[in-house]
């Protein structure tokens, strides 16, 4: 696809411009063990930029820092990093939003070890387009090894979820439903902080893992059963309850704040690759009694987002972004928990002589900035690989370091409570 070097292709949308100010990258990390052929690798991430070209774009900020989506500078892009190293850390390659969209990194130990890195702009993929670049890149990887033909149709941009509301005739209502969890905006905090002089370097966030195996995992989706709730509720009440006993002891008033894909809840349904942040931001607030029954806090979360899906609130609250995010922000979420449940990870098409070991949700800020907005108190990253639970904990301020054992507490709990 080609478009004009030097006019934008289109002017990102609310959802997406949250993601502009630092450069923010959302990666996907997998520990491989085998025979890995690195030439094989890169001509896979090449057939991944023509399949998805939006990947190859660009992101210009204008002199007020709102970003424009621009076609590729061929000359710039960069193919694939490899390198040797330790596979315990996450390398950062050079990244600029300016430059490209996606970035593809590979350490090796010389040991038929590796750790492969996909990096995508957060601004155009989300957790589900993520995912798909992902199985896609293995996808064409495998083939490659296997001399197939790779033939592939450039898939279109992907819009953004404002697009898609404005074309399935969703309009604003007079709550966001996330009004629980505002607080007041404070009158010095409505300026955005002037940039550095100088652009800090990237940042990598990697958020501390809780792990549990097939058998307590499953124990948790029997709970789900026997009680008929949810296990997405039952995993947000369980990380709620194990803030409020790291931080208060006791029965606390919190705020959550959680992304809903929207993808399969539009008529007709959205494909992965066709929306950038296809997310709609669910919210629930109240007492949380560690003390209380588990299964009783996640029939309330549950029943809340039931109500507000059925009423649309879920499906139009990306339209009240503008007030929440950004230099005209006039609300504060300042202090939420954020819950992200991506799901279950899908089994990727690799060659039968190799094996991915583990998989790793990361962010990189490319250029960070002062913040324009408050942040959440704490972000868990919820999702299932090779049928075992992980929770990843960011931040947590003072009770960081508590955090993550009072997660494994409460998971613990919850996948007894399943074995009974």
């Amino acid at each position: 696809m080609l478009w004009d070097e030097e006019a934008p292709i289109r002017v990102l949308a609310p959802s997406e411009q949250r993601f502009v100010r630092h450069g923010t990258y959302t990666g996907r990390s997998v520990s491989v063990r085998g025979a890995l052929d690195v030439t094989a690798l890169r001509e896979a991430f090449a057939t991944l930029r023509r399949a998805y070209p939006v990947i190859g774009c660009r992101i210009v900020e204008d002199a007020a820092g709102l970003g424009y989506l621009f076609g590729a500078d061929e000359r710039a892009w960069i193919p694939v990093s490899v390198r040797e190293g330790d596979l315990a850390a996450i390398g950062v390659p050079a990244m600029d939003p300016a430059v490209q969209l996606a970035y593809l990194d590979v350490v090796g130990s010389g040991a038929n070890e590796w750790r492969v890195t996909l990096f995508a702009h957060h601004s155009v993929a989300d957790a589900g387009s993520c995912v798909e670049l992902l199985s896609r890149l293995w996808d064409f990887y495998t083939g490659v090894l296997e001399c197939r033909p790779i033939n592939v149709a450039p898939q279109a941009l992907p819009q953004s979820l404002e697009w898609y509301a404005a074309e399935r005739g969703i309009t604003a209502a007079a709550k966001s439903g996330f009004e629980e969890v505002t607080k007041p905006l404070a009158l010095e905090a409505r300026n955005v902080p002037s940039d550095n002089a100088k652009p800090a370097p990237s940042t990598l966030a990697r958020p501390v893992r809780v792990r549990l195996n097939r058998a307590a995992t499953a124990q948790i989706a029997d709970l789900a059963r026997k009680t008929g709730v949810t296990v997405n509720g039952l995993l947000t009440a369980a990380l709620l309850r194990a803030y409020a006993r790291e931080t208060d002891g006791g029965t606390t008033a919190l705020g959550c704040l959680y992304p809903v894909d929207l993808r399969n809840r539009l008529e007709p349904p959205v494909a992965a690759s066709a929306g950038t942040n296809m997310a709609g931001l669910a919210s629930f607030a109240g007492e949380v009694d560690p003390a209380a029954s588990p299964v009783e806090l996640a029939q309330r979360i549950s029943s809340r987002l039931t109500r507000d899906l059925s009423e649309g609130i879920v499906q139009q609250s990306v339209l009240h972004f503008p007030d929440y995010y950004g230099a005209t922000r006039i609300h504060s979420l300042a202090g939420h928990i954020a819950v992200t449940n991506t799901g279950v990870v899908p089994v990727f098409r690799t060659p039968a002589t190799l094996e991915l070991t583990d998989y790793e949700i990361v962010y990189v800020s490319a250029h960070p900035r002062p913040s324009a907005g408050a942040s959440a108190a704490v972000t868990y990253l919820v999702y299932t690989f090779a049928q075992e639970l992980i929770v990843g904990v960011l931040g947590g301020g003072a009770h960081a370091d508590g955090l993550p054992e009072a997660v494994r507490a409460e998971l613990t709990a919850l996948s007894a409570a399943g074995a009974r």
